[in-house]
Formats: C-alpha cells, sequence, structure tokens
C-alpha cells in the first residue's frame, strides 16, 4: 500500500467529494477515484458509498478511518520532522576532533555557533585508537561529524564504504616516530621502503579490514608488504581507551614505530624520541567527515564553515576538495 493511496483516503473521509479531494492533493479527480479503487480492491471492499449527489464511509470504511488514522498521523509527523532535520539547520549536532586539534577546532565552532545559534553542539576529543580510523564511531551515531584524518586511497571506495569526505582543513607533511638510538635515526630522513624492515604500531584489529586499509598502507610504494604489530593498540592498553601520550610512550619502549605529522613532537612534547620526515609519503589531511546516509543539512552546514574557517599562518599546504 503506498502513501499517496493512504493520503487519497483520507482526502476523501474530510471532503466527502472527490473534486475537493483532488485539488487538495493536487491532482485530477479521476486519479483520486483510481487510487481509491486499488485501496478497495487491496481491502476487498467499498470504503464509500458514491452517488450523484454525495458521497459517504462505509461502516467498513468508518473503521479503516478510525484504526488507521493514529499510524498515519504519526507517520506524517515522521515524515515532517526527518523532512526538517534533512533541509535546516538546527537541532543537536555532535562534533568529535583530532586530539591536539582543539585550537583549530574550537574558532569553527565558535564560528558555526554565531551562525546558526539555533543548533546545540557537542564538541569533544575522540579517545585513541578510535580517533586514527573513526569510521565506526561515525556508523554508529555516537557522532555525527568528525573532523579527522582523512581515509586515503580512491575517492570511490571511500563512498562505496558509505562515507562523505569534506574539504581539506589542514595539510601537514608526514613523519615517523622511533626511539632514540633507533638505526633510523641515521637519516635525516626516511621512505616507506626504510620502514618495511621494522613493525609499525597498530591501530586497530576491532574495525573491519577493508575499512582499517583506507586509513592504514599496506605497502610500499614499490610493493613491500609492511608490517604491524600483533597486537593493537586497544590491546597493549589492556581494553582501555589511549592518549596520544599513551601511544607515543609505547614507542619508547620499543612496541612499534608510529607513522604520524612532521609537528606531532610540537603538539605532544616527550623524551626518548626522534622524529624523521617521511619524504615519500603523501600529505596527511585533517578533513570534516561524516556517514553519507545520515548527512543532514546541519552536518553540511558544519562542514562548510570548517572551510571557510581554515588556520591561518601555519605552516601547511591547502588542498582543494576532492585531491585528498
Amino acid at each position: 500500500m503506498e502513501l499517496r493511496v493512504v493520503e487519497a483516503f483520507f482526502a476523501v473521509a474530510d471532503e466527502l467529494h472527490f473534486g475537493r479531494a483532488a485539488a487538495r492533493l493536487g491532482v485530477t479527480q479521476g486519479r483520486v477515484s483510481q487510487m481509491i479503487r486499488s485501496l478497495e480492491r487491496e481491502i476487498g471492499a467499498a470504503l464509500f458509498v458514491r452517488s450523484s449527489r454525495q458521497v459517504q464511509l462505509t461502516v467498513l470504511g468508518e473503521r479503516f478511518r478510525t484504526q488507521a488514522l493514529a499510524g498515519y498521523e504519526q507517520l506524517m509527523g515522521a515524515l515532517r520532522d526527518c523532512r526538517e532535520a534533512a533541509t535546516s539547520v538546527g537541532g543537536r549536532l555532535r562534533v568529535g576532533f583530532l586530539p591536539g586539534s582543539g585550537g583549530y577546532i574550537a574558532p569553527v565552532v565558535a564560528a558555526f555557533e554565531a551562525r546558526h545559534p539555533d543548533c546545540s553542539v557537542e564538541v569533544g576529543s575522540v579517545p585513541l585508537p578510535a580517533a586514527l580510523i573513526p569510521y565506526d564511531l561515525l556508523a554508529s551515531g555516537e557522532y555525527d561529524i568528525i573532523v579527522g584524518w582523512a581515509p586515503g586511497g580512491d575517492p570511490k571506495v571511500v563512498a562505496a564504504a558509505g562515507l562523505t569526505v569534506g574539504s581539506t582543513f589542514i595539510s601537514t607533511p608526514r613523519a615517523v616516530v622511533v626511539p632514540e638510538g633507533h638505526p633510523l635515526t641515521a637519516f635525516e630522513s626516511v621512505t616507506w621502503d626504510d620502514l618495511a624492515d621494522y613493525e609499525l604500531l597498530n591501530p586497530s584489529n576491532t574495525v573491519r579490514p577493508e575499512i582499517r586499509e583506507l586509513w592504514t598502507e599496506r605497502s610500499t610504494p614499490s610493493g613491500r608488504a609492511l608490517r604491524y604489530t600483533a597486537d593493537d593498540l586497544l590491546t597493549m592498553g589492556g581494553g582501555r581507551e589511549r592518549t596520544v601520550e599513551d601511544l607515543l610512550f609505547l614507542v619508547a619502549r620499543g612496541r612499534g614505530l608510529y607513522v604520524s605529522i612532521i609537528a606531532l613532537m610540537d603538539h605532544f612534547p616527550q623524551q626518548g624520541l626522534a622524529l624523521i620526515p617521511l619524504r615519500d609519503a603523501a600529505p596527511k589531511h585533517l578533513v570534516p567527515m561524516w556517514m553519507t546516509a545520515a548527512e543532514t543539512a546541519t552536518i553540511r552546514a558544519f562542514a562548510e564553515v570548517t572551510t571557510a574557517n581554515r588556520p591561518q599562518g601555519v605552516e601547511m599546504q591547502i588542498i582543494e576538495q576532492g585531491e585528498w
């Protein structure tokens, strides 16, 4: 049974006139008659008594109207509510951001709230390891939008995973964090092939492999496989969420190397570590991202404000949408 047919029934039941019901629905009288006949065929009996001078509900028509009205009104209310959420900015927006980027995100939130005062914004740092691969937090609806590291690879693959990625907010060169005295500290910069000889910290064993590989390189440009620790960050933390300092402490303890950004130690200084530029790695891009199926006007508005409030005076490369 189509919603349009039910709408036609209630229009005729209210108006008791096919012509007025047709005008109310914006269709022809013949189309209304056709929809009512199809409903009567589906039910198996007449719902209206028609004469040349009047239209009346049958006993069965009255019964259908009474029993269907509550559900119809609830459904129409849900449609209005969801239509408003999809087309107007307002309500509650849950925003997550990468640890260490709060200073850049705060002006974005302030600008959004000034532009959309009717929207309530809940914002907070996303803990590790979920911050490195935030897909599950978005898919579960825990966050509406997260400003985090962009997934790499073909944008079509990202779209197939149900994810929308906005314009780049920050772009920065990459580097690898190693313990002091590590053999790689003998070089001013390294390549992915240099890293293939060592274990890298594994961000997650819990997310699906096809999702994890959107964020995590699996091989070098020459085709050598990259090796990751058997235990992931969550397992290494005894099942507890980690901080960036915890992650860096794992590197200092020799548990694995960590591929990050060149400015990591500026945000999270820690002794016993060295940061070596990764010269053949593409820059890492901080972007707003959200689940495509959950997109609303409010989410789109926040992504637009993020683009309009890119940081100024920071050493980073800004690129256009679609080039991440």
